[in-house]
């Protein structure tokens, strides 16, 4: 049986912190109830003490405080909006921050699960829906409970036939919600669905722009995007009709029931059992009781669009993170650069894996090469000593420390690394340099890019390293991207480099002159390549040949070139002329 809180709890707890500010807002909103609870008791004294009772000398004092009234409800009303506005807008902030720092922290493999535009369309979308549990509407509702109370009382009361009357419209207020939930439940959880696959799809088409336009598939693509948006469009208009249908049903039983009650009324005082005096408030007291239902049953309705946003916001929230902090975790500092892959395993599905029994000891300041077919497990050995995932068996220890113990903020900060795809953040290309060290120095930075020989390029554009990557006056080449990254690894100065196909979008001649710039800042630091290119990996002071995550050889250039029959060597003459080790498949090509 599921023990786990259920949606109303963990609402609760988000709203825990503000538990204060919404304790002083209800207390106006009952104010507020209050005041807006008196004016039928005082129509009612003044109709039948005041103007049937002859009694002219309490007019000006009653009529003092009438028009009091409303002052004061006038001022909490404002209060009461502002304070409202200003909490909302911090929970809001809370709920999105929150969200993306646990976002963060969650495992690689769920993002391969999650595009980026379903988990974007949440973060956005469902939590402004879920903004609503703080807006007027809601607080109103718990005011009004106060004051609907007050006016079943008072109208019992004052006529109690009347008000057994009114409480049989009240029921059908209930039973018009009761019957129509569900629908709508129904509609707009679909409906979010379909938001889901509508943001993925935008997010899919716009990031594979070029491949459409290569293949002349634009036409193709508009279609199905306008049928994911007519999808999406129809279940919001199953959802509004709906909607619709409750607002109606719900409006009609208020007319119908205060018109009704007001002729009924007339009745009994044509009969004399009732005062008009009793009649006139006893349809304020019943209008005090309609709306509020009114509210009630449309914050119902929208109650349900904020449990729908919310158990999908809660499924990202509630999703734990696979790589967890230690107890007492260890603070790597200071470390020589010694890593040791001590029998590792490792799978990312049950029964397929991915790493058999890798085993290699890499001393300080060794270059290591890892090549192999695309899918033997290089990347993922790279992403384990990073703790990106845990291994399965084994361990990974750098300088005796076992990753799974050590800190992962320290653990992180160890580690420069370059991949095959750069990306680069939409600010200065000095800030992206210094991406890694907020601190560093404009010296330092172009340090870095003098290494990466990206430098005069730079310096060529019109804003210099001021200019803001993405802009329309700033049009980087894959090339130039991939030197800014890599000038952000040398700026983060990491005891350990990780470059994944680093240099493949580079040009030979800009390879070269990298690779010169980074033999001399790598010089007594561990680093770690993945690489296809012989002029990458040929000098590496351990090349290890995988195939299906083991390891077929491994040993220095030399040592693979003299094993007869060897895969390495069998590889290098093949393949040497292309100055390219290529998978098996690509060389058949």
């Amino acid at each position: 049986m599921d023990k786990s809180p259920g949606t109303i709890s963990k609402l609760l707890k988000l709203l825990k912190p503000f538990r204060r500010q919404i304790f002083l807002l209800i207390l106006v909103m009952l104010l507020i109830s209050i005041l807006t609870a008196l004016p039928p008791l005082i129509s009612r004294y003044i109709i039948n003490e005041v103007i049937v009772g002859k009694q002219e000398d309490l007019l000006f004092g009653v009529g003092c405080i009438a028009i009091t009234i409303p002052i004061f409800h006038a001022c909490l009303g404002y209060t009461q909006s502002m304070g409202i506005s200003i909490v909302g807008t911090k929970f809001i902030l809370k709920l999105k921050t929150d969200i993306y720092d646990h976002l963060l922290n969650l495992h690689m493999g769920y993002f391969s699960k999650n595009s980026t535009g379903k988990l974007l369309n949440r973060i956005m979308g469902d939590s402004s829906t879920l903004a609503q549990i703080l807006d007027a509407g809601s607080i109103q509702i718990i005011a009004d409970l106060f004051s609907t109370t007050f006016a079943i009382v008072a109208t019992f009361y004052i006529n109690w036939r009347l008000a057994i009357l009114l409480m049989i419209f009240l029921s059908l207020f209930y039973i018009n919600f009761i019957v129509l939930r569900k629908r709508i439940r129904t509609a707009w959880k679909r409906f979010r669905v379909a938001g889901d696959r509508l943001a993925t799809g935008v997010q899919n088409r716009l990031a594979a722009n070029l491949t459409v336009k290569t293949y002349n598939t634009e036409s193709k693509e508009n279609i199905a995007f306008a049928e994911e948006t007519n999808n999406a469009a129809n279940f919001a208009h199953d959802g509004w009709r709906a909607s619709s249908d409750n607002s109606f049903n719900a409006t009609f039983l208020q007319k119908f029931g205060s018109a009704s009650l007001f002729f009924i009324g007339c009745g009994l005082v044509l009969n004399d059992t009732a005062t008009y005096g009793d009649v006139s408030a006893f349809v304020g007291y019943s209008n005090l009781i309609f709306f509020p239902i009114i509210r009630f049953t449309m914050f119902a309705e929208r109650l349900q669009n904020i449990r729908i946003s919310a158990d999908r916001l809660f499924e990202i929230l509630d999703e734990e993170p696979q790589v967890k902090e230690a107890e007492n975790p260890i603070t790597l500092k200071d470390i020589a650069g010694k890593v040791d892959f001590n029998n590792i395993h490792f799978e990312y599905e049950e029964g397929h894996p991915i790493i058999c029994g890798f085993d290699v000891h890499v001393n300080p300041g060794e270059t290591i090469a890892l090549v192999g077919p695309t899918g033997c497990g290089k990347t993922t050995i790279l992403s384990l000593l990073m703790r990106f995932w845990d291994v399965k068996e084994g361990s990974i220890t750098i300088d005796g420390v076992d990753v799974r113990e050590a800190s992962k903020a320290s653990l992180r900060s160890l580690f420069g690394i370059v991949l095959q795809e750069s990306l680069l953040f939409t600010t200065s290309i000095a800030d992206n340099i210094r991406y890694a060290r907020p601190s560093a120095t404009m010296e330092e930075v172009i340090n870095a890019a003098k290494i990466a020989e990206i430098h005069e390029e730079i310096s060529a554009l019109s804003k210099g390293y001021e200019s803001i990557v993405g802009d329309k006056d700033v049009m980087l080449s894959v090339g130039q991207k991939q030197r800014i990254s890599i000038a952000r690894a040398v700026l983060a100065n990491p005891s350990i480099l990780i470059m994944d196909e680093a240099t493949s979008s580079l040009d030979s001649r800009s390879e070269k002159l990298i690779k010169q710039a980074l033999d001399r800042f790598l010089e007594n630091k561990t680093s770690f390549i993945v690489a296809h290119r012989l002029s990458t990996i040929k000098n590496a002071d351990k090349i290890i040949l995988l195939d299906r995550g083991t390891i077929v050889e491994i040993g220095n250039h030399d040592e693979l070139m003299k094993i007869e029959n060897g895969r390495y060597r069998e590889l290098y003459e093949k393949h040497s002329g292309a100055g390219i080790i290529l998978d098996e498949s690509e060389a058949e090509e």
